[in-house]
């Protein structure tokens, strides 16, 4: 089984695939999401990839760049591990609840009203000013609060095909009140797991270009580390501003999924 295309020799598809890999590395570690959102379209538009191959190959090569992040976030105090082991245990939980429900109904209309949430979410992170530079402590609310949005986030992840990263960063800096730099680091050590599980599955269904994934993760690693280091000097609201068009962006690219895979019936003539 090859990583694309049978006509492409495979020497020329490894500089795409690193292309590819450093703008993920980077992208990953600013916004603290898997890298997907930038993969998928790239590995579908330069390797001609299916989608359903992209989507896997990119959960596998995050493994790699979610962790390089976590470290390089880490080293600069960005990381709660007891909230992302909080949302991030739990979401593992929801992914397969959400796949068991993409298997057993179509989603067209739910993947449309989610990506209006996405847009009225990045709406809220514009206008909410509170999330400063919080730290919260853990309490029985919070990490049952935290607990319960890491099943809802892993569900959503599993029926829409997005990466935790979007549906971890609101929730942590916008209802636990957490800052915005430390909510992106904390997101990517959520992501581990997630991402963990989620190739071992797809690896399963055979649909992971193992190659492609390394390629992409190795190449990762040279810029997640730049990425951190731009979110440190980044003021927290320009943060927010980058996030929200992230999440507008991604909205935009579920419902035109959505669309174009299950187009609305016609009425009879």
């Amino acid at each position: 089984m090859t990583d694309s295309t049978t006509t492409t020799p495979a020497t020329t598809r490894v500089w795409p695939l690193i292309v590819v890999g450093l703008v993920a590395g980077i992208f990953s570690t600013l916004f603290g999401v898997g890298g997907g959102t930038v993969m998928v379209p790239l590995l579908v538009l330069l390797l001609a990839y299916d989608a359903k191959v992209a989507t896997a190959t990119s959960l596998a090569a995050i493994i790699v760049t979610a962790t390089v992040g976590v470290i390089s976030h880490a080293e600069l105090g960005h990381v709660d591990w007891r909230y992302a082991m909080l949302i991030g245990v739990p979401a593992i939980g929801g992914l397969f609840v959400g796949l068991w429900i993409k298997d057993r109904m179509s989603v067209r209309s739910l993947t449309i009203w989610f990506a209006v949430l996405m847009v009225a979410i990045a709406i809220w992170m514009l206008i909410e000013q509170s999330a400063a530079g919080g730290k919260p402590e853990v309490t029985a609310v919070s990490a049952t609060v935290m607990v319960a949005l890491g099943v809802v986030a892993g569900m959503l992840a599993g029926l829409f095909g997005v990466g935790g990263g979007i549906v971890f960063v609101p929730a942590l800096a916008l209802i636990l009140g957490m800052s915005q730099k430390l909510a992106i680091g904390t997101s990517l050590l959520a992501i581990v797991p997630v991402s963990l599980v989620g190739s071992w599955r797809q690896h399963r269904a055979g649909t992971v270009r193992w190659r492609a994934a390394l390629t992409m993760g190795a190449a990762s690693t040279v810029t997640a580390w730049l990425g951190a280091q731009i979110t440190d000097a980044v003021s927290a609201r320009w943060l927010r501003i980058g996030f929200a068009c992230l999440m507008v962006f991604t909205a935009w690219q579920l419902a035109k999924r959505a669309v174009a895979t299950h187009p609305a019936p016609q009425p009879a003539d």
